[in-house]
C-alpha cells in the first residue's frame, strides 16, 4: 500500500474553518484591500494550510491544556532545544549549538527585530523581488529604504544575477534579507548561488538575514535545502537564520519561531532589541507544539509533501494543458504556485477583481510581492484536492467565458 493510499483520506478531509478566527477564512465580506468578496469566494491566498496538525502535536497540546494553569512561561526546556537542533541536523546536516538558538514570537517579529537592531533609519535593506511582502513592508514601516536586486525571469524560471545583486548595494546598505527557499517563485538556491550571495555580502559588510521558514517544502528529489549559515564559518558569522514550525506543521497561530545566530555579539544585540520591543518569552503552547512537531512530525510531513506534489502537478497540468491564457510556472518548493496571468491583458486592480468576481477565488495579487509581480497571482495549494479541483474548474470557466 502506497503512502498516498494510507494518507490521502486524512488530507482529503475538508476542515470547516469558518467562525474560528481564521485570517484566511473569516474575511467579513472584504479582503485585505477592502474589496467586497462574493459570498461563495474560495480563499486560497495567505500561506496557511487547511490541514489539521499532526496528532502528536494535538496530543501534546491537550496534555498541556489539561494541566489547567497558564501562568508566565519560563525559557523553553532542554528537550525543546534538542528537538530544534536534531531536526536541523537530521534533515539538513547542520549542527546547531544550543546557545545559537533564540526562540521568538514568529518570523515576522524576528525580522523586524533584526532590522531594528542592525540598521538605522535612513539605511537601506536589500531584497530580491518578487518576494514576500513583509520584506518590503516591514522595512519601510521601520524608516529604512529598500535596495532592489530583482530576480530575472528566464523562460519559466527566475534566476539570480550576481552583477545585478552587487550593483544594488550602496554604502548605506546594511542588511540583505534572503528568502531561502524563495517565496513566491519556489527557487531552491544552489550552493553556488548562496556562496555568491554570501561572498558579495561579506565583501560589502552586509549582514544576511535568511528567512528559511519554507525549508521543509522541497518538492523535487534532485534539489535540497541548504541552510545559508551552513556554508562556512565566515558566512555564518555574518548571518541570522529564521525558522519556524508554522508553515511545516500549520502552527502560525501559536506564534513560535526560532532564530539561529552563530556570532555572540550579533546574538546579544538581537536579544537586547527583542527585549526592548516585547516580553522575551514565547507562547507556552507554541513551544509545546513546536517540540512535539519536531520530535514526532517527520512521518506526517513525508505524507504531506507527497500529497502537495500531487496537488501541484494536478493543478499545473490542468491549467497548462488547457486552452486557458493562464500559465502555472514550475517550482521546486512551496505549497504555493505562481500563475502568469499576463495574457489576460488586465491591470493589477482588474486582475484582482477578475479573480474575485469572475473566478470566485481569493488569491494573493502578484503586486503584493513587488512591481515585478504585476500580471501574476499566487495560489495556495495546501488544501484538500477537492479544493484544488474546484479552483481549476473556476479558473477554466472564468477564462473561457
Amino acid at each position: 500500500m502506497s503512502c498516498y493510499e494510507r494518507t490521502d483520506q486524512f488530507f482529503d478531509s475538508p476542515v470547516d474553518r469558518k467562525n474560528t478566527q481564521s485570517l484566511k477564512w473569516s474575511h467579513d465580506d472584504f479582503d485585505s484591500t477592502n474589496t467586497p468578496l462574493p459570498s461563495d469566494v474560495l480563499p486560497m491566498w495567505v500561506a496557511d494550510m487547511d490541514f489539521r496538525s499532526p496528532r502528536p502535536v494535538l496530543e501534546a497540546l491537550h496534555e498541556r491544556i489539561d494541566h489547567g494553569v497558564f501562568g508566565y512561561p519560563s525559557a523553553p526546556s532542554k528537550e525543546y532545544f534538542d528537538a530544534i537542533s536534531n531536526w536541523q541536523g537530521e534533515r539538513f546536516g547542520w549542527d546547531i549549538p544550543r546557545d545559537w538558538i533564540i526562540p521568538t514570537a514568529g518570523v515576522i517579529t524576528a525580522l523586524k527585530t533584526a532590522v531594528q537592531a542592525f540598521s538605522s533609519p535612513g539605511d537601506s535593506v536589500l531584497i530580491q523581488p518578487p518576494v514576500y511582502s513583509h520584506f518590503h513592508d516591514d522595512i519601510l514601516v521601520n524608516g529604512r529604504h529598500l535596495a532592489y536586486a530583482p530576480l530575472a525571469r528566464n523562460g519559466d524560471r527566475y534566476v539570480f544575477d550576481p552583477g545585478v545583486f552587487e550593483a544594488a548595494i550602496t554604502p548605506s546598505t546594511r542588511i540583505f534579507i534572503l528568502s531561502n527557499p524563495h517565496n513566491p517563485t519556489g527557487n531552491v538556491w544552489s550552493e553556488e548561488e548562496l556562496r555568491l550571495m554570501g561572498e558579495i555580502c561579506l565583501k560589502n559588510d552586509v549582514l544576511v538575514i535568511s528567512d528559511e521558514v519554507h525549508q521543509d517544502f522541497i518538492l523535487v528529489p534532485e534539489k535540497k535545502h541548504i541552510p545559508f549559515a551552513s556554508l562556512d564559518h565566515r558566512i555564518a558569522a555574518r548571518s541570522i537564520t529564521c525558522t519556524a514550525p508554522s508553515k511545516t506543521f500549520n502552527l502560525a497561530g501559536l506564534q513560535c519561531s526560532n532564530v539561529f545566530i552563530p556570532d555572540r555579539f550579533l546574538r546579544e544585540e538581537f536579544a537586547r532589541q527583542y527585549t526592548r520591543n516585547l516580553y522575551p518569552r514565547v507562547n507556552a503552547l507554541g513551544t509545546v507544539a513546536a517540540e512535539a512537531a519536531y520530535r514526532h512530525g517527520a512521518k506526517w510531513l513525508k505524507s504531506l509533501l507527497e500529497y502537495i506534489v500531487v496537488n501541484r502537478s494536478s493543478f499545473a497540468d490542468s491549467i497548462n494543458d488547457s486552452d486557458s491564457p493562464l500559465h502555472v510556472l514550475p517550482s521546486d518548493s512551496l505549497y504555493l504556485a505562481w500563475i502568469d496571468c499576463r495574457e489576460l491583458g488586465l491591470s493589477p486592480e482588474e486582475l484582482h477583481h477578475f479573480m474575485l468576481r469572475e473566478a470566485g477565488l481569493w488569491l494573493d495579487a502578484g503586486t503584493k510581492f513587488g512591481i515585478e509581480g504585476e500580471g501574476y497571482m499566487r495560489i495556495n495549494l495546501g488544501c484538500p484536492r477537492s479544493t484544488v479541483d474546484a479552483a481549476v474548474s473556476r479558473l477554466l470557466d472564468a477564462t473561457s467565458a
